[in-house]
């Protein structure tokens, strides 16, 4: 017999400052269907990003769009003799507002250690466990694999003008959603046109310029790593909402110098299939960190 499949569900713990700003308050939902207090989530689509799906659910749930940030762990329990797996992600408040649905008929903001004893302890409970401002007060930098482009040894140019091919270009489009849940302001990338491609399409719908940065290039990289490096924790240092695009063999030394320099352990694959992507999520107090880091395989 075939194990049976996991039942994908995301969410997410919606956050916004407390009156006062010493503090924060989280948004539990009340469902009738169940008649229990619960962190807003759902099943995902078919196919769905799961970040993409925590912010649909937890906008579908509250009316309000988050914008994601650290991860905060998963839970795995049986629902009607089915393993399911639920992952969640602190949001911060970015706009909209309560309206009842069909799901949910109440929603309360509460401080975390307030809200914990309203949720079920083998389930949501857990996962507001040690959610406080500074714990989920970080910004995302996404370091991007350019997406497909053929291959290097049937171009007959210059390898730094090779194109997406269209299999890239879908890639890159399927990309779009994912950083516009992000809420990137700033787009930065390899001097490569595939890497420029890559990123172009949300610089598009998002009204930004794309950055060109020779450095953080292979050529670059492969002659000045320790630059490059010191460029990449410059950009994670910005504390605004980033993407760097760039290639296969700069990835894993750039991830790998930037966990060094700012306290993390680096993930145990450093590599990335094109158009996958490492969610890097900084906190800048005591001092300048790296909060967690996240791979992604590509979205389509």
């Amino acid at each position: 017999m075939s194990p049976e499949k996991v039942i994908e569900a995301a969410g997410g713990v919606l956050w916004r400052s407390a009156a006062g700003g010493s503090g924060i308050e989280v948004a539990l939902v009340h469902r009738p269907k169940y008649d229990d207090w619960s962190i807003p989530k759902g099943k995902l689509n078919s196919g769905e990003h799961p970040v993409i799906g925590a912010v649909r659910e937890v906008q579908e749930e509250t009316g309000y769009v988050g914008a994601p940030g650290r991860p905060l762990g998963e839970i795995h329990y049986v629902k009607e003799g089915s393993p399911k797996r639920v992952r969640y992600w602190a949001m911060r408040v970015v706009s909209g507002e309560f309206v009842p649905n069909d799901e949910v008929d109440q929603l309360m903001w509460l401080p975390p250690r307030e809200a914990q004893r309203h949720l079920l302890p083998d389930r949501d409970q857990n996962v507001v466990r040690g959610v406080t401002k500074a714990s989920v007060s970080t910004w995302p930098c996404l370091i991007v694999r350019h997406a497909s482009a053929g291959e290097r040894s049937s171009w007959a140019g210059n390898d730094r003008e090779r194109p997406l091919d269209a299999l890239g270009d879908d890639q890159a489009e399927a990309l779009v959603p994912l950083l516009a849940s992000y809420e990137i302001q700033r787009v930065m990338s390899a001097d490569v046109l595939r890497c420029m491609e890559t990123i172009g399409p949300y610089a598009a719908v998002a009204r930004l310029t794309v950055e060109s940065e020779p450095l953080l290039s292979e050529t670059g990289y492969g002659q000045q790593p320790d630059l490059a490096a010191e460029r990449l924790v410059e950009l994670l240092g910005s504390h605004v909402a980033s993407v760097v695009c760039t290639q296969r063999r700069t990835i894993p030394g750039l991830v790998q110098s930037a966990c060094a320099a700012l306290g993390a352990k680096p993930p145990e694959d450093p590599t990335l299939r094109k158009a996958g992507l490492f969610a890097v999520h900084l906190q800048a107090a005591p001092k300048l960190r790296i909060a967690a880091v996240e791979r992604f395989d590509p979205v389509s």
